[in-house]
C-alpha cells in the first residue's frame, strides 16, 4: 500500500512536456531494464513527450543508454554529466566539472572516500561501475556489498561533513563535488519551462531534492522503504514497485494524452 501522505497516481491528469525518471529501482526492475519499461518509454514519448533518465550511474552508462533507447537525455553521475539529444540526433555530452580540473578534482574525491570508509564503513567497496565513471565516485553498500543502512547513512554524512556532496542511493553512495546533483543538472535540462510542466519519478533517499524540485512528483511503490528518511517526499505513489510502477506512469500520461486529444477534437467540431 502506498504511504498514507501521499495521493494515488490516479490524480494526476496532466500531459507533461518532460517525464524525468531515476534509472535503479524505478524504470529498472532487480535490476534490469524489462521489454514492459522500455515499450513504456516509447508509449511516453510516441505522446510527445521528453522522457529523461536522472541517475546516479555512470557517464558510460548515461552515453549508451542515451544511444540506445528513445531517450532525449540522460543525466548521469548525479548531476555532473549530461549527455542531451541535439536536434539533428546527436548526442552531446556537458560536464559540469571543466575537463581542466577534472584530474584534480577527482583525486580530492578518492582520497576523501578513501578515509570515510576506513572510519565509517569499513566493509565499503568502490562500486563496480567505478571504472566507467569521469567525476563522481561511488561506493557499494547493497549492490555487490551488503552493509548495514547505518553505515551507508555514516560514511554519506561523513562526507558532505568534508564538504562533498554525497548521497545514497538503493544501493550506492554517490559522492561528488559540492553543489553538483540530480536537481540543478535537471533543471538546466529543462530550461525556463514552468515547473508544473515536469513529471518526476524516483524511489529513493537521492531523489529527494528532484521530489522537492517539481511540483508533480510520483515515487514507484518501493519508495516506501525509505518513506519516513525522505526530506521531500513524492505527490504520487503507485501501486506497484519498480519498472511495473513506471509502467503505471506512462499508462496515466497516455491515457492523459488520449482524453486531451479526445476533447479537442469535440471542441474543433
Amino acid at each position: 500500500m502506498p504511504p498514507v501522505s501521499a495521493a494515488p497516481l490516479a490524480r494526476y491528469r496532466r500531459v507533461p512536456r518532460w517525464l524525468l525518471t531515476d534509472l535503479d529501482g524505478t524504470l529498472t526492475t532487480r535490476g534490469a531494464l524489462t521489454a514492459a519499461a522500455v515499450a513504456a518509454v516509447e508509449r511516453v514519448a510516441a505522446c510527445g513527450v521528453r522522457v529523461a533518465v536522472v541517475t546516479g550511474r555512470p557517464a558510460a552508462w548515461g552515453d549508451a543508454l542515451a544511444r540506445l533507447l528513445p531517450l532525449h537525455a540522460v543525466v548521469a553521475e548525479n548531476g555532473a554529466v549530461t549527455f542531451a539529444r541535439a536536434a539533428g540526433g546527436d548526442i552531446v555530452r556537458t560536464c559540469a566539472v571543466p575537463d581542466d580540473r577534472r584530474d584534480a578534482v577527482r583525486a580530492a574525491l578518492f582520497a576523501a572516500v578513501e578515509d570515510a570508509i576506513a572510519r565509517c564503513a569499513p566493509g565499503a567497496r568502490l562500486a563496480a561501475d567505478q571504472r566507467y565513471r569521469e567525476i563522481d565516485v561511488a561506493v557499494d553498500w547493497n549492490e555487490q556489498v551488503h552493509l548495514e543502512v547505518a553505515a551507508a547513512d555514516r560514511l554519506a554524512a561523513a562526507l558532505r561533513a568534508a564538504g562533498f556532496a554525497a548521497s545514497r542511493s538503493s544501493v550506492h553512495v554517490n559522492v561528488g563535488p559540492a553543489g553538483i546533483d540530480k536537481l540543478t543538472a535537471a533543471r538546466a535540462l529543462v530550461g525556463g519551462i514552468d515547473p508544473s510542466d515536469v513529471l518526476y519519478v524516483g524511489d529513493a533517499l537521492n531523489d529527494a531534492p528532484m521530489f522537492g524540485g517539481f511540483p508533480h512528483t510520483v515515487g514507484v511503490a518501493n519508495v516506501a522503504d525509505v518513506w519516513g528518511q525522505l526530506e521531500h517526499r513524492p505527490r504520487y505513489v503507485t501501486d506497484a514497485a519498480e519498472g511495473a510502477g513506471f509502467v503505471e506512469v506512462a499508462d496515466a500520461i497516455a491515457r492523459n494524452a488520449a482524453a486531451r486529444y479526445a476533447s479537442r477534437r469535440r471542441n474543433a467540431k
